[in-house]
């Protein structure tokens, strides 16, 4: 990854952790650290609030797919937690009326819509959701469970990590890494192996090891 890559990239990881600059923004509630948007408009009008003039210069040089790899980690991280769309704000249930469930697939809706607005195309956000519902059509979703269903309380989901399986017609399924405030426990949630605590090497081999690897660690787990 070049120079320009990198300075894109940790750049934008903070633009969202801290809405704090008043000058660059443009109402009193996108001035409120709190304030999450609440539909895609909201949010594409407070990401450009968010960057300089000379950035957006530099992303507008960028393909499309170039662009949304290098910010999934980065802005995409940011847009996931900070405006909650794990945990049911306004703005994921605005994706959950337009037939969008899975967070990632919020966040880069969220991503390719401003990269187009940007370069001044169209969003073509009927045709984005299409993508989704298509993808996920005929596939056993996973679903995150309700609060009702953990196993214990207090305890608050971290991480998320997708990984390939060699099961036909598992597509893409997801281990979900939860830590409880109160008792330092780890669990992990996944559709096809259900919930298991951990201790803190396995939480940590699931987050270093390669997506090819996760599968053969989760049959141990639960072997």
């Amino acid at each position: 990854m070049g120079e320009k890559p990198l300075l894109v990239l940790f750049v934008i990881i903070g633009i969202l952790i801290s809405c704090t600059d008043s000058k660059t923004l443009a109402s009193e509630k996108v001035l409120d650290e709190s304030y999450v948007p609440k539909n895609l408009n909201e949010a594409l009008t407070q990401i450009d609030f968010q960057l300089s003039d000379s950035l957006k210069i530099e992303i507008k040089k960028k393909s499309e797919s170039d662009f949304i790899g290098e910010v999934h980690f980065g802005l995409g991280l940011g847009i996931r937690n900070n405006w909650r769309l794990w945990k049911g704000s306004d703005l994921s249930k605005y994706f959950n009326d337009i037939g969008i469930y899975h967070p990632d697939d919020m966040s880069s809706i969220i991503l390719v819509s401003y990269y187009r607005k940007l370069i001044g195309i169209e969003i073509e956000l009927e045709a984005q959701v299409a993508y989704y519902q298509e993808y996920w059509d005929g596939v056993e979703l996973t679903r995150l469970p309700e609060k009702s269903e953990y196993p214990e309380p207090n305890t608050e989901f971290r991480v998320s990590i997708g990984y390939k399986s060699s099961i036909k017609n598992r597509k893409w399924p997801t281990v979900y890494l939860q830590t409880n405030s109160k008792t330092e426990n780890f669990w992990i949630y996944d559709y096809y192996y259900g919930w298991k605590k951990i201790d803190l090497e396995t939480k940590q081999k699931l987050e270093d090891f390669k997506t090819k690897d996760i599968e053969s660690i989760l049959n141990k787990i639960f072997d």
